[in-house]
């Protein structure tokens, strides 16, 4: 975004895949290359294919795919995902591979077979490393969607940001899609999220509570990046990190180009589904900002209200406290999350265009994705069938 656009007037998409190969699912680290084809055999970080753009992450066996600038019509980037999916699928088909849907995957051993990336930003990847020690789940094994959501003026910073706080800890209720990893079932249905919250846990402030703080100004969010930056700084060359996109937290501000990146939402197993949700968190965001406008103030969601939910909604195994949602979303009283999420969902369908009920249908019914793979079990037909719903575009119906 490289002017400041008004709430709610353009959207800009992010998305990572793993490459694996089609018949072990084990990852692949050719993302070098392919981004090398795509760009005429040049090697580069990112490259633009039109309204689409894919670019390297941390390691090397994940592409990014987004949105190559802010659009204003959310129903025009499923199709140009979908087609750019298939197109870079038929490059790493040449490798007799695949990109995998979903959060994390089982089969992919990290201590053994991380690569990072080797080329560009190599030294801010090789300083994170040596930091952090990046051969981990938390680090190289995670694969989410990004949201970004503008914002032109500080009232509407403050607005937007407090309306995304409330939505947070419902996502992982809504997009969980990491039930497995190392091989077997982990204790939660967003595992991915698990072990995100820890990969920087040297320097907890970098993370902080992971739903972001209260704040009523950009000088106040400012300071809290301040505190990030000073604990880093006893590092050597710890100055390159600097820089706002070392804030882990589930949302952050990117006060450059006047938007806010919702990072908290696992991908799901096709851009259909990754649309779905989105059209949803920003339906809620709108009907959020729209209940602050109107006077409503949101005090009852305090820091530990927020992370008790969070917590839940990666589980989805116990009741939780849901009034202060349920009040705020005008429905029935309960404290059993997944009947809050398909009244939510049912309140919420109204908002999002018809072509996405059926995968929000689907996930209210029938449950978020990690419910549905548990349902089936762990194995290698079942990844396969995911990678089929990339391909096909389509929800994963068990």
């Amino acid at each position: 975004m490289s002017k400041k656009y008004s709430l709610f007037s353009v959207y800009g998409i992010e998305a990572e895949y793993m490459i694996v190969d089609r018949d072990s699912l084990k990852v692949v680290p050719i993302a070098d290359k392919i981004i090398q084809q795509l760009n005429k055999g040049k090697i580069c970080n990112e490259v633009s294919l039109g309204k689409q753009s894919w670019s390297n992450e941390l390691v090397n066996h994940v592409l990014e795919i987004k949105s190559t600038k802010p659009e204003a019509d959310i129903n025009e980037l499923d199709k140009g995902f979908h087609n750019s999916i298939l197109r870079v699928n038929e490059l790493v088909g040449e490798f007799n591979a695949v990109l995998m849907p979903t959060a994390m995957n089982p089969w992919f051993d990290p201590m053994k077979e991380t690569q990072l990336w080797p080329h560009g930003q190599r030294e801010i990847y090789k300083l994170y490393n040596e930091i952090f020690d990046c051969k981990g789940h938390g680090w190289s094994n995670l694969q989410s969607v990004h949201i970004n959501l503008p914002y032109s003026t500080e009232e509407e910073f403050v607005r937007l940001h407090s309306a995304i706080r409330i939505v947070l800890p419902l996502i992982p209720a809504l997009a969980a899609s990491s039930p497995f990893y190392d091989e077997r079932v982990g204790e939660c249905l967003d595992n991915r999220l698990s072990f995100y919250e820890k990969n920087q846990a040297k320097i907890p402030s970098i993370i902080g509570n992971i739903i972001p703080e209260n704040v009523q100004s950009i000088a106040e969010y400012k300071k809290i990046l301040k505190g990030i930056y000073a604990d880093i700084s006893h590092y050597e060359n710890a100055k390159t990190l600097q820089q706002p996109w070392l804030n882990s937290r589930a949302a952050i501000p990117k006060f450059d180009v006047g938007a806010i990146e919702i990072r908290l939402m696992d991908i799901q197993e096709s851009s259909y589904m990754d649309f779905c949700l989105i059209h949803l968190v920003v339906s809620i965001c709108k009907y959020l900002v729209r209940k602050l406008e109107a006077g409503e103030n949101f005090f009852a969601f305090t820091d530990e209200y927020l992370r008790a939910v969070y917590e839940e909604a990666k589980r989805l195994d116990s009741e939780i406290n849901l009034e202060e949602y349920t009040k705020l979303f005008s429905l029935d009283e309960t404290n059993d999350f997944k009947v809050f999420r398909k009244l939510l969902i049912e309140t919420m369908l109204s908002e999002v265009p018809e072509y996405y009920h059926l995968g929000l249908k689907t996930i209210a019914i029938k449950g978020n994705l990690a419910e549905r793979m548990k349902n089936t079990g762990l194995s290698r037909d079942l990844f396969k069938n995911l990678n089929h719903c990339l391909i096909e575009n389509r929800a994963y119906e068990t």
